[in-house]
């Protein structure tokens, strides 16, 4: 990929981009999945730099040792930085602040939210480590870009030891109303640490709105300018703006085209499906914030309903474990296959099972395989800073058969106005929407989906990086002038 960017990157993220494993026989490279990864991974192999992410694989101290691997390891464009985490590091930092406080609170389930003193000690000390890698790895010239609610403090942290640094924070789940906010005992520590960077970026206008108001109302004295995005903070201007995350369009629509690929997406439909029916699609992490029992409940709805399509429709939703550590992640998974189960005993008949489901991840080019395979896609999250999966599904739709039903509380449904809009707790609404869904005739499906798959041209993840960065280096640019 080609990029505008001349100076060396340092990337800092929770999770690492490569995860080294040990196997039965011998240790096994894995590039993780993700839309951070996917852009950020070529961009630093182009213009050089750092990656700063917390060590999680079970090989990863014997192949950085000093805390350092090169990536690629047979020809190095860029050094991947390991942090080593306790256990109890883990649990309290990453586990208890960030996914048992923060991530419940942005995404507004409030009673789910549990907020200590004692994690966010963990929570702050962990940053830290972050923060010193990055300080002593940065050139005077790099660009620090960090990420999301699990750094917050990062920002200030580098900013205190390296004032020098040119930072961005992207955070990319959805950012709370203020009074939701404040809900977070240290919320004005957590103002202050994304307050470090020089640009903030967010999913959307609103979550960008809801920044700045959440800053003006918590510091007096604090200018803030809602037109131009800006704030001005201890003598500096941060510009906080909106920079909606998409995917590489391209790339996926090479993948589904393989031969394989294409094999793969018509032996779906032929094992699944009889003459004259429909595939529907989701595919979601195992988490409470997606709405998967709100969308089990309209589709059973759905089934009450409209009768004449029972047997029509066959329903496969992809269910990927996640953070099993926290309780509520494995009540959830239990729902699920329970409230699958009811629907099932309830519609289905000998020869027709309505609702299928897998329990586990699939490799990244079956996945596009099966957002090709389908004719309609759910994506019925409760509250999503973006939710790539809708834009996954748009792209890998080369066929141009589906219907993407999405959330009107996902942030991609500002972009894909050309989707079917659904409230997620609105399960008769969602069940004629469905219906609706499937009369589509094949040219509105098809003008629907041009209209969107232009729109992912035209805004790709490559875009998106290169937009806050081009940002960042032309505010660096600008200081470097006045001073």
């Amino acid at each position: 990929m080609g990029t505008l960017i001349d100076r060396p990157l340092v990337v800092v993220t929770n999770r690492e981009p490569y995860v080294d494993e040990r196997t039965r026989t011998g240790i096994r490279h894995v590039q993780k999945a993700g839309g951070v990864v996917s852009a950020l991974d070529p961009l630093l192999r182009d213009v050089g730099g750092d990656w700063v992410a917390w060590a999680s694989g079970s090989a990863d101290r014997h192949t950085a040792p000093g805390g350092v691997r090169p990536v690629p390891l047979d020809n190095p464009r860029y050094r991947l930085h390991r942090i080593y985490l306790t256990a109890e590091e883990v649990l309290g930092y990453y586990t208890r602040y960030a996914n048992q406080g923060l991530w419940p609170l942005s995404h507004l389930l409030i009673e789910r939210a549990r907020f200590s003193r004692r994690a966010f000690t963990f929570y702050r000390n962990v940053n830290l480590k972050f923060a010193r890698r990055v300080a002593r790895e940065s050139q005077a010239s790099s660009l620090v870009f960090s990420h999301d609610y699990q750094l917050a403090l990062v920002p200030s942290q580098i900013r205190q030891l390296r004032p020098d640094l040119a930072i961005a924070h992207f955070w990319h789940i959805p950012w709370p109303v203020f009074t939701v906010l404040r809900l977070c005992p240290q919320y004005q520590e957590i103002l202050r640490g994304l307050l470090g960077a020089d640009v903030l970026g967010f999913q959307t206008d609103e979550d960008v709105d809801a920044f700045l108001t959440s800053v003006e109302r918590s510091f007096r004295h604090v200018a803030v300018d809602y037109t131009q995005g800006q704030i001005q903070w201890q003598g500096r201007v941060i510009h906080v703006k909106s920079f909606p995350i998409s995917v590489d369009i391209a790339d996926i629509e090479s993948v589904v085209q393989t031969a394989r690929i294409t094999r793969w997406s018509r032996a779906v439909r032929h094992r699944l499906l009889k003459p004259g029916q429909q595939l529907g699609l989701s595919v979601d992490r195992a988490d409470y914030t997606k709405g998967i029992i709100p969308r089990l409940e309209a589709l059973r709805e759905f089934f009450h309903r409209y009768p004449d399509q029972r047997g029509q429709v066959v329903f496969l939703q992809v269910v990927v474990p996640t953070r099993s550590e926290v309780s509520a992640y494995r009540s959830l998974f239990r729902h699920v296959e329970q409230e699958s189960r009811r629907i099932n005993e309830e519609f289905g008949t000998t020869t027709w099972t309505p609702v299928l489901t897998v329990r586990r991840s699939i490799d990244r080019y079956r996945l596009m395989g099966l957002y090709r395979a389908a004719d309609f896609g759910l994506v019925s999250s409760l509250f999503d800073g973006m939710n790539l999966v809708a834009k996954e599904f748009v792209s890998a739709q080369v066929d141009r058969r589906g219907v993407l039903i999405l959330s009107e509380t996902a942030g991609a449904a500002q972009e894909l106005d050309q989707a079917l809009s659904v409230n997620p707790w609105d399960p008769e609404g969602f069940a004629a929407t469905l219906n609706l869904a499937l009369s589509l005739s094949f040219d509105e499906r098809k003008e629907r989906l041009q209209a969107m798959q232009q729109h992912l041209h035209e805004h790709t993840l490559y875009d998106w990086a290169t937009d806050i960065l081009t940002v960042l280096d032309s505010q660096a640019k600008a200081y470097v002038v006045e001073s």
